[in-house]
């Protein structure tokens, strides 16, 4: 039997843990399939790992999968903050930071962050999150045409 403190234990700060509890029944309403019955809008999960910043990053593909949001979230390596950084990469396995292309203007340093929140804001972190990805589906909720 395992204990209390060690159930969950995959690496990741209990932030982080608590940050993908509350995301877990997030779904993007506008992305409603009444044809389907189901949301089109599916987030995917991996683990983050860099060295002492352990998390989670959750994927989006848009409609007709032309773009891909992800989001990476962990606890800060010299601070208790819970801290996420955003990008846009098609990715046909998860993300992780050996893969992440970043771009010129983000985690430039471990200070360059998308957001930093307190530890104990987990479920604030966890709203901006779902808004990024709400945002992102609607903006990109019309296939574009080809040309």
């Amino acid at each position: 039997m395992a204990t209390i403190n060690t159930y969950q234990d995959d690496g990741a700060c209990a932030t982080a843990r608590a940050v993908l509890a509350y995301l877990s029944n997030c779904n993007v309403e506008e992305s409603y399939n009444s044809d389907l019955h189901r949301y089109d809008a599916e987030i995917s999960v991996a683990r983050w790992e860099n060295c002492r910043e352990q998390g989670y990053v959750l994927s989006l593909y848009s409609v007709g999968y032309r773009k891909q949001l992800n989001i990476a979230f962990f606890e800060h390596r010299n601070s208790d903050n819970i801290c996420a950084v955003k990008w846009e990469q098609k990715t046909v396995n998860s993300p992780t930071i050996d893969t992440a292309k970043f771009g010129d203007d983000l985690y430039n340093d471990k200070w360059d962050v998308s957001k930093s929140l307190s530890f104990n804001q987990a479920y604030e972190m966890a709203d901006w999150i779902f808004q990024q990805f709400k945002e992102f589906w609607i903006a990109n909720k019309t296939p574009a045409k080809d040309y």
